[in-house]
């Protein structure tokens, strides 16, 4: 049922779509969608919560076991391009224009999950001599995560540009070539085509 729901929010919008449209998409009547939602600010912080949680199971480095720390930046890449393809940019912009609050709870689940990750990728990379050795891993985890979400809040780049290919590589590219070592470097030279193919 919430995946029905999510997939009419992405592909009209969120302020297009109304509880009748919902229910009329769920063949049940209006009454009984009230009875389990208490209004459209709680339906979609559900779908939120639920599309949150499917992709920390559908993405989880641990289960991938990747062989350093750039192969691990690889496949980072790999999934964020494959959001981008599921990505509605409208969705988004809803959320952010008529649901602040809910966009606030969302980017602050995001800030501390793309912290997490990036901090620990910066201290594996360092330990196996693929990043400098003099990166303050707080502080370029930090700059990261402000970038990226910089880059999104910013008016200064059209949707299409933020949740396009080129763009998602420019950015990954942007990031690792100011934190790899020279052993790094050679690393992501020899390997840079497969990241480019991703997309």
């Amino acid at each position: 049922m919430i995946e029905k729901i999510s997939e009419l929010f992405h592909r009209y919008g969120i302020k297009s779509v109304t509880m009748d449209d919902v229910a009329r998409e769920l063949s049940i009547s209006k009454k009984t969608l009230y009875e389990q939602f208490e209004d459209k600010s709680g339906l979609i912080r559900i779908v939120i919560e639920h599309e949150f949680s499917c992709q920390k199971k559908k993405f989880n480095l641990e289960d991938l076991h990747p062989n350093n720390a750039l192969e691990e930046v690889f496949l980072i890449f790999k999934h964020y391009s494959q959001m981008l393809k599921e990505q509605y940019p409208s969705f988004e912009f809803d959320l952010k224009k008529y649901y602040p609050e809910i966009y606030a709870d969302l980017k602050t689940e995001r800030r501390k999950r793309m912290l997490h990750n990036t901090l620990e990728n910066i201290v594996r990379g360092k330990e196996e001599g693929l990043y400098r050795s003099d990166l303050h891993e707080q502080i370029i985890a930090k700059l990261n995560v402000l970038r990226i979400e910089c880059l999104i809040d910013s008016d200064l780049f059209s949707n299409e540009e933020l949740f396009s290919q080129e763009f998602a590589l420019e950015m990954f590219l942007y990031h690792l070539h100011g934190i790899v070592s020279e052993k790094g470097s050679k690393f992501l030279e020899q390997h840079i085509q497969e990241l480019k193919n991703i997309g």
